[in-house]
């Protein structure tokens, strides 16, 4: 019997080589306007962007509204009425009634640029 391959440095394979997939981090993310996506990047603080669009648009959809569209009206509707229970699914009680303000204080800056007097 002759030496071992591995001891020569040969490798042998009977199957080619498995490509590794690689994450990259990447998640994608929900398009929408101007507002809608300063209101995303709020929720980002606090969950993964995944979440974060699934809760926002979730809340957007309870008041009719679509993100391409969103007005303020209708986030502020969306954050005082149906927000909190599209967050029960992705943290406790306390932490979505903690973002709802944070979000409602958001929303209140920017309603005060906007109807700058």
């Amino acid at each position: 019997m002759g030496p071992s391959r591995a001891i020569l440095g040969v490798v042998t394979t009977d199957r080619p080589a498995r490509r590794r997939r690689r994450t990259t981090g990447f998640a994608p993310r929900v398009k929408g306007n101007e507002l809608f996506t300063r209101c995303l990047e709020e929720l980002e603080k606090h969950l993964s962007p995944r979440r974060a669009g699934e809760a926002l648009v979730g809340a957007l959809a309870q008041v009719g509204a679509r993100p391409e569209d969103v007005t303020l009206g209708h986030l502020v509707r969306a954050v005082d009425l149906s927000l909190p229970q599209a967050l029960a699914p992705h943290c406790e009680e306390a932490e979505a009634a903690e973002i709802a303000q944070e979000l409602t204080q958001l929303l209140d800056v920017l309603a005060a640029q906007y109807f700058r007097g």
